[in-house]
C-alpha cells in the first residue's frame, strides 16, 4: 500500500491510501473522506477504519485532517482543546470556522482531480464521505459545490469541487434544528454548545452565515446523489437531521438511500471490532453503501 501527504493550504493535510488495485489497474474510483469531530479536532476512528473498508472494494483513498484546533495543535483531548479555546481572544481565528473548512474540502477536491493521472484516479468517480461535523462538511460541499459564492472564494472553476456521490454518516446538518431539540430534551451542556458555536462560527456568528452552513435549505437538481445512514440512539447529532434533509432530496429528485438504525450512540464510525463500538445490527450500513454504490456507479458507466 502506499501512503502519502500532502498539503492542502496552510494548515491542511490531505493523507492518499491507495492499494494495489489502484496501482496495477486503470484509472480507480476514489473518494474523500471527511471524518467527524465537532470541528475541534479530526476523529481517528472515523479516518483509517473507514479508508480501510474503501480500500478493500479497490477505491483510493483521501482523508482530508481540515483545520480544527485539534489540527493546530496535535491534539485531540477535549479537555485540553477547551483549555486552549478558552484563552483566545474574540478576534483570533482557529482556521474551523465556516466556509474555511469548505474552502479546504473543495480544494482538496480539485488536488485529487489535478492530479488525476498521477494518483491513477478516475475524475468522474469521485465521491465525498463525512462523518458528524465531516458529514456536514460533505453535504455543505454537495449542495454549494456550483454557488458563485465559493467559486469567489476558492478562485477556481466550480466543476474542479463537484462530488460525483455523497456518503453521509450520522451528520449534523441543521444547527438549529439540533440545537432546539437538545434544549427541548434537556441534554444540551451549555458550555459545549458555547465551544461548539465558536469553532464552527467564530465570534462574529450571523443569520446569513448560518443560512449557508445549513445545507438543507440549498439542496437542489445539482445536489449529487446520496447515501444517508444515522442511528435512533445518537443523542448528540439527533436523527431529524437526517429526515428532514431526505424530505428535500426527494423533493428535488435527487438519488438517494436513507438507512435509520435503531439503538446505537454517536460516533459508530464502522460500527465493528477495529474502531471498539462492535454493533451487528449497525455494521451493515457498510455492505449496504458498496451495494448502492455498485448499483450507481454501473448506471453512470
Amino acid at each position: 500500500m502506499i501512503v502519502e501527504q500532502f498539503a492542502i493550504g496552510e494548515t491542511a493535510t490531505l493523507t492518499m491510501y491507495q492499494g494495489e488495485t489502484g496501482i496495477n489497474n486503470g484509472p480507480q474510483k476514489s473518494v474523500l473522506l471527511l471524518p467527524g469531530g465537532s470541528y475541534l479536532y479530526v476523529s481517528k476512528r472515523e479516518g483509517e477504519a473507514v479508508a480501510y473498508e474503501f480500500l478493500r472494494q479497490g477505491y483510493t483513498v483521501f482523508i482530508l485532517n481540515y483545520t480544527t484546533a485539534g489540527t493546530i495543535l496535535g491534539e485531540s483531548s477535549r479537555n485540553k482543546l477547551y483549555q486552549y479555546l478558552m484563552k483566545l481572544e474574540d478576534s483570533d481565528v482557529i482556521g474551523s470556522e465556516f466556509p474555511n473548512p469548505l474552502i479546504e474540502a473543495a480544494s482538496a477536491m480539485k488536488f485529487i482531480r489535478e492530479n488525476n493521472h498521477k494518483f491513477n484516479v478516475d475524475s468522474d468517480h469521485v465521491g465525498v464521505v463525512g462523518f458528524s461535523a465531516g458529514g456536514h462538511l460533505a453535504a455543505t460541499l454537495g449542495v454549494h459545490w456550483n454557488s458563485e459564492w465559493l467559486r469567489e472564494l476558492t478562485g477556481f472553476d466550480n466543476n474542479w469541487a463537484k462530488p460525483n456521490f455523497i456518503v453521509l454518516g450520522y451528520p449534523i446538518l441543521d444547527y438549529s434544528l439540533n440545537e432546539t431539540i437538545a434544549e427541548s430534551r434537556g441534554s444540551i451542556d451549555p458550555n459545549f454548545k458555547n465551544m461548539a458555536k465558536r469553532v464552527t462560527f467564530g465570534n462574529d456568528f450571523d443569520v446569513e452565515l448560518l443560512n449557508k452552513a445549513t445545507p438543507k435549505n440549498f439542496v437542489s437538481k445539482d445536489t449529487p446523489k446520496t447515501f444517508i445512514w444515522h442511528t435512533t440512539g445518537d443523542r448528540l447529532v439527533y436523527v431529524k437531521n437526517v429526515l428532514d434533509y431526505a424530505n428535500e432530496l426527494d423533493a428535488y429528485g435527487i438519488e438517494f438511500e436513507l438507512h435509520i438504525f435503531s439503538g446505537g450512540e454517536h460516533g459508530m464510525s464502522t460500527a465493528s471490532e477495529i474502531v471498539n463500538k462492535e454493533n451487528e445490527n449497525i455494521k451493515i450500513w457498510v455492505p449496504l453503501l458498496f451495494n448502492w454504490l455498485n448499483s450507481h456507479i454501473k448506471k453512470d458507466a
